[in-house]
């Protein structure tokens, strides 16, 4: 469903989002939460009872004979060093507007279960750790102050809040050995089973601090534009904490995503996999990472801009927003390479920013490559290739010539969109074959621009 509120309907043409992710992780550099839970490679290796006795004997549940990364007790306890002295949301989304982003999403509390502002329910926030500092507040204001929508991610899922009741060995491990122990916060077995009495209450707790949370994140702020969750609550009718309706009273305009609520919420998420097709008539929104992880910019490269930009312009082909994350520092810093790809793309969105915002094409044409339309404005997006995968500006192959084709009626001219050069092209039978030489491509996204006649 879409939320037909009419201050939801910026959402189908926002076209670029900056999802950022921070918290206590930044504090070791580490990636959001997951390090905390080792096991993944025990998903798809069926051990024998030697095996897995040498596995729990070593704690070696990556199967690299390295100890874990972090304990959840270690993770949790980089709390006492966060403390962002030169957090500045103002510098990074006044970047953000100038490079063509539209909003913005911060992860108000991720998996681990600590929250970015003094939050009355729970004993992990800044209420705790940080004088009750609000982290919340300055990202909002920032936002307002230079026109991107609001976004606030929200994990109802609680690692911390759940530690007696969870196991912290990777869950998809147990399908090919569920006789693996149950790991504690220490990633020893756990020892203590908890009473049906007590998981009961747990999960009565659980509902309530959801519920409570959700409602602080909605009414401590005034207008929040997007609610991004991240799951639902592990707890029986878990998805039902805090309701659609109770949002909505609370946000009546607010765009949902469908992650907690399924196909009550307003439109289809994507991660890390792009949609195989044009999803259709709905509301929809791929997130990827700007480099190979969701948290610390500063530890991995960029990917190439010749890559995210074909991410983004095939996302818009479709009609499809695309939510690209990064990571501050612990000392609330986007790292300097967050600034430098932002220029590139910004200087890319002055001359291609119309093609961005163009709709999809009619239903009666359609394109060798992805691409837009406005008017009698047809805007096809030539996207850079790379080898093996890598998409680093170093796995660029060479541009090639190539014949980019469009099935519409004629066209009045084509020409290259940044430098106005005409291109060659042929008409013939409702189809433009266009000439696109190497030698007129950069290591960006170029974008041809067909005006067609009346």
């Amino acid at each position: 469903t879409k939320n037909n509120n009419p201050d939801a309907q910026w959402f189908p043409d926002a076209g670029l989002g900056l999802f950022i992710h921070w918290g206590i992780y930044s504090v070791k550099n580490l990636d959001n939460s997951w390090p905390m839970i080792p096991g993944r490679p025990l998903q798809y290796k069926k051990l024998s009872s030697a095996e897995i006795e040498a596995v729990v004997q070593k704690k070696d549940y990556n199967l690299n004979g390295k100890q874990p990364v972090i304990t959840p007790n270690e993770f949790w306890k980089q709390a006492e060093q966060f403390n962002p002295q030169k957090y500045d949301p103002d510098k990074w989304i006044k970047a953000a507007k100038e490079a063509g982003f539209t909003y913005a999403v911060l992860t108000t509390k991720h998996h681990d279960g600590y929250s970015l502002w003094p939050s009355k329910f729970g004993d992990f926030s800044t209420r705790e750790y940080m004088n009750g500092r609000d982290l919340i507040k300055p990202f909002i204001d920032a936002c307002r102050k230079y026109g991107l929508k609001v976004g606030l991610y929200y994990s109802p899922p609680d690692w911390r809040f759940d530690k007696d009741y969870m196991s912290f060995l990777y869950y998809k491990a147990y399908i090919a050995n569920p006789e693996l122990p149950k790991l504690d916060a220490d990633l020893m077995p756990r020892t203590k089973k908890m009473s049906d009495a007590e998981t009961k209450k747990h999960q009565a707790e659980y509902a309530a601090r959801v519920k409570g949370q959700v409602t602080e994140l909605l009414t401590n702020w005034g207008k929040i534009d997007l609610l991004w969750f991240d799951g639902k609550a592990p707890i029986p009718n878990g998805s039902q904490a805090i309701t659609i309706e109770e949002i909505r009273k609370l946000q009546p305009s607010i765009v949902i995503n469908p992650r907690m609520h399924g196909k009550e919420g307003d439109y289809l998420t994507f991660e890390r996999n792009p949609p195989k097709a044009d999803p259709g008539d709905v509301w929809a929104e791929f997130c990827n990472t700007w480099t190979g992880s969701w948290s610390n910019s500063s530890t991995y490269p960029f990917r190439s801009n010749g890559f995210i930009l074909g991410q983004l312009a095939s996302s818009r082909a479709w009609g499809v927003n695309y939510l690209l994350g990064v990571g501050p520092t612990y000392t609330g810093e986007f790292p300097d390479g967050v600034y430098k790809n932002m220029k590139v793309v910004e200087e890319w969105m002055k001359i291609n920013k119309e093609a961005i915002k163009a709709g999809e094409l009619p239903k009666n044409e359609s394109s060798s490559v992805p691409a837009t339309s406005s008017g009698n404005s047809r805007y096809l997006f030539a996207i850079p290739e790379f080898k093996n995968n890598r998409y680093f500006d170093e796995s660029m192959l060479p541009a090639r010539d190539t014949i980019l084709t469009l099935k519409s009626r004629k066209p009045k001219s084509v020409k290259l969109l940044g430098s106005g050069d005409p291109l060659v092209y042929k008409y013939n039978n409702n189809e433009i074959s266009i000439e696109v030489p190497a030698l007129l491509r950069t290591k960006q996204v170029d974008v041809i621009h067909v005006e067609l006649i009346d």
